[in-house]
């Protein structure tokens, strides 16, 4: 077995501000051992959340209003991130999230090695864990994402390959589905602070299907962040369908009928939207 020395990290953010950090969840392994499992909650700048985020993960407001804003809790946990490995599921958020919330606060970035057990995988963290039986208590907590992510480190690495058969297969469903309370304004996109680079920069998108490589509200802040406009369902305005598997007939052929009275709606596939979020059109 290999002795293996790593820190796991996971955050999540209060808005589509990748600097609102409002919890940080570490576990620090040491020859293969968790020697360190914390959280911690952070308040971030102005106490700021979207209820679409509250919705992710369960943290509002009033469960960072007393708590300490990011440099008193980096002070605490530095430690193990300077010169350290650091390992994380969708290292491009996670890292981001880091250095943005550093530059924010004007603290100098520290010097990391970075592993991604989504990258090194392609499956999201519920299928990596069920596919490994890693039990994973708690999903959008940050501590319990931490842990989940080690442990199936820990796994790959001594050799171990995911089983997708111990998989769940899950419906298709609406990424809004149990939450009523959503409004329409809280699909809407924030045009002042997200990328207006972004090829979904203030465009009308639909996700339909399931995603396979990423959850679909990793999916659905991801073009958030990026200035789309996310609805329910297809109509005639909209620019970009997200299509994963088992996209019913009924919706493709609403698609191709809007397109032939004057509608421009494009078809995006899984992996040519994986490309896109990460690479840009």
């Amino acid at each position: 077995m290999n002795e293996l020395n790593f820190t796991a990290i996971d955050f999540e953010t209060a808005n589509n501000s990748r600097n609102s950090i409002c919890q940080i969840g570490i576990g620090r392994v040491e020859n293969s051992k968790m020697v360190v499992l914390e959280s911690f909650l952070v308040q971030p700048p102005n106490n700021e959340y979207s209820q679409w985020n509250v919705c992710i993960h369960g943290i509002s407001p009033d469960q960072t209003i007393d708590k300490p804003f990011f440099p008193e809790v980096w002070n605490n946990i530095k430690q193990y991130f300077e010169n350290k490995l650091i390992v994380a599921h969708n290292s491009d958020f996670d890292i981001d999230c880091l250095f943005k919330t550093l530059e924010f606060y004007d603290l100098p970035k520290p010097k990391l090695q970075i592993e991604c057990t989504y990258r090194n995988t392609g499956l999201n963290l519920v299928e990596l864990c069920e596919s490994l039986e890693v039990q994973l208590v708690s999903h959008h907590n940050a501590m319990y994402d931490a842990l989940g992510c080690a442990e199936s480190y820990i796994k790959l690495k001594n050799g171990q390959k995911p089983d997708l058969s111990k998989v769940t297969k899950k419906e298709s469903k609406s990424i809004f589905e149990g939450h009523e309370r959503l409004t329409g304004n809280v699909l809407k996109p924030d045009l002042v602070n997200s990328d207006k680079t972004s090829p979904f920069y203030g465009k009308k998108l639909v996700f339909t299907g399931v995603l396979n490589s990423i959850d679909r509200e990793e999916a659905a802040r991801i073009t958030k962040d990026m200035g789309a406009d996310i609805d329910t369902g297809i109509g005639k305005k909209t620019d970009f369908v997200i299509i994963g598997k088992g996209a019913g007939p009924s919706k493709l052929k609403k698609i191709e009928e809007y397109n032939k009275t004057g509608s421009n709606i494009k078809l995006i596939y899984e992996p040519e939207f994986l490309k896109i979020i990460k690479h840009g059109l």
